[in-house]
Formats: C-alpha cells, structure tokens, sequence
C-alpha cells in the first residue's frame, strides 16, 4: 500500500497543523480593528491589510460547496483506489476558501452551495487533516445561526425579519 503524503509544517504554519491534531479548525485572524478579517492558508502577514498582528482563533468548520471537481485519475498513486471522488471549494462561514474532499454520502446530492462541515481524519502517519466534509444540511441549528453565509431558513430568527 503507497504512503499518502502529508504536509510540510513548518514554523508558520504549524499552528493549524496542530490544530487539526486536536481536531479543532484553527485558522488566523487580523487583529488590526480597521481590517479584523480571518485569513487561510497560513502566513506572516494579513493579506487584506498587511498588518503583521493577527492571531490564532478556532473557526466554526462550516461553509458552502462554492466550486467543486470530480477526480477521476490523482496525480499520486496512493489515491488511486479512492477515485473517484469529489474535491471542493468551501466558503467558510469566517470568509476564507478551503479546498477539500468530500465524503461520499455528500456528494450523492446536488452540490452547489450545499452546506458542509469539516471532519478530521488521519491521512498521513501522525497527522490528521480537516480535509474530509461532511454535509450539515440536517443540522438546521449549524444553519440557522449562520445566515450570513447560508442566507435565512425557513423558522429562523433572519426568515421571521425578512418578512
């Protein structure tokens, strides 16, 4: 059996590495108060305003599919056996895009802007990703209290004003 491959941790990233260690989605956050936007993938400076001063902050895990492909033929051989498979785009509630597989119970529906959550699992030895996703279209309280990205629900507090 081929050895999947893992990340390249390294000092700056290390963080969200370990993060998903602990099965907590850990993404940066600009801590300047003009800016304060949440940024991935993991780097030294905030790419909206160039403030160096930002944080480590656990980020919800749920987004919308916003793009998504379906693998056919990987381009390592270790994933040979799993294709087919789908891999996403994710809009994270926060804003960030995260790209990641998704299970295949999600992906026997229709995709597009269907809500998800991020799961982890260990693909590489010693390291788990947040690169699995779930579908969350059950979950009507992940839903309902997001409707700045899943727009309002039916019975929620933002479909009740938006009457």
């Amino acid at each position: 059996m081929e050895i999947k491959p893992g990340p390249r941790i390294n000092a700056i990233n290390r963080p969200f590495w370990e993060g998903c260690n602990e099965e907590r989605m850990v993404i940066q956050h600009c801590a300047s108060a003009s800016c304060a936007k949440w940024f991935y993938f993991p780097r030294v400076c905030c790419p909206y305003c160039g403030s160096g001063e930002w944080s480590w902050q656990q980020a919800s895990g749920i987004g919308r599919v916003v793009s998504y492909t379906r693998v056919h033929r990987p381009n390592h051989k270790a994933f040979f056996a799993e294709a087919p498979y789908y891999f996403a785009a994710i809009g994270l509630a926060e804003g960030p895009l995260m790209y990641g597989r998704l299970e295949a119970a999600a992906a026997d529906k229709k995709l597009m802007n269907r809500p998800v959550k991020a799961f982890f699992i260990e693909q590489a030895p010693g390291q788990k990703l947040p690169f699995s996703l779930r579908s969350i279209e059950g979950d009507t309280l992940a839903i309902q209290d997001r409707p700045d990205i899943f727009g309002p629900t039916e019975g929620s507090a933002s479909s009740m004003r938006a009457r």
